[in-house]
């Protein structure tokens, strides 16, 4: 497809590289390769990219340097930060560098294939959109949800604060019971140093499922960070 969203694989693992590669060449995508974060910053220098999936943890130049190195040099595209871990302890600056997607390896490809669509598609969208003609079907309470939800990530990617609140307060007012809104509002109070804010919005997370991993990290990363390094402490997850 001449047309084909390009991606560039930002992995040192040669098998995590071709298992990449080869879930996303399924879907169509235009694919290219880095071994290390030095290749990745000339590729990028040279090609025009959709979406980085960068891994944090490589040898020489991680994705972290490279991330800030992209940012510095005014390029804004889109990156999913890749760990083996399952919590970041750099999030909260990657966060800060629009970096808000997470995948952990090893992933499923199925998995994979939903990130880089749900991102890709996020990013289709401009800034400011016209005004939508009538959709196909009805306008329901979640279609405006999951539409409120989608333009505050890609807001919190381009690191568009006042902008990303305004969407995720009315995505909140809409489905009050959505975990995922909850934490990405912790994640922007976290951006702006509103610890106390972050905290409040990471036990509604976990008070609506206290089963969902990214306010469960979210969480532990804060406790840790107050409690001087102590991972002993029991997670509130806001069931009083």
């Amino acid at each position: 497809m001449a047309d084909a969203q390009h991606i560039l694989i930002v992995e040192d693992e040669p098998n995590v590289r071709l298992v990449f590669r080869t879930a996303l060449a399924s879907a169509g995508y235009s694919l290219s390769t880095a071994e290390d974060g030095e290749a990745a910053l000339r590729a990028l220098e040279q090609l025009p990219v959709d979406l980085v999936l960068l891994d944090l943890l490589m040898p020489g130049l991680g994705g972290m340097e490279v991330l800030q190195r992209l940012r510095a040099a005014g390029n804004d595209v889109p990156v999913v930060i890749v760990t083996a871990y399952g919590s970041v302890p750099n999030a909260v600056q990657a966060m800060k560098l629009g970096a808000i997607d997470f995948v952990a390896k090893p992933l499923a490809p199925d998995a994979l294939r939903q990130v880089v669509a749900e991102v890709l598609q996020r990013h289709a969208a401009p800034a400011n959109p016209p005004p939508r003609p009538p959709a196909p079907g009805p306008v329901t309470a979640a279609t405006e949800f999951a539409d409120r939800l989608a333009q505050a990530k890609r807001a919190l990617n381009n690191r568009w604060f006042d902008e990303a609140e305004v969407f995720l307060k009315e995505a909140i007012a809409l489905k009050s019971g959505s975990a995922e809104a909850h934490n990405l509002m912790g994640v922007l109070h976290e951006l702006r140093n509103e610890h106390d804010a972050s905290y409040r919005a990471y036990r509604a997370a976990l008070k609506v499922d206290k089963h969902y991993e990214p306010a469960k990290h979210n969480m532990l990363r804060y406790y840790e960070r107050f409690t001087f390094g102590r991972s002993d402490v029991p997670i509130d997850t806001g069931d009083e």
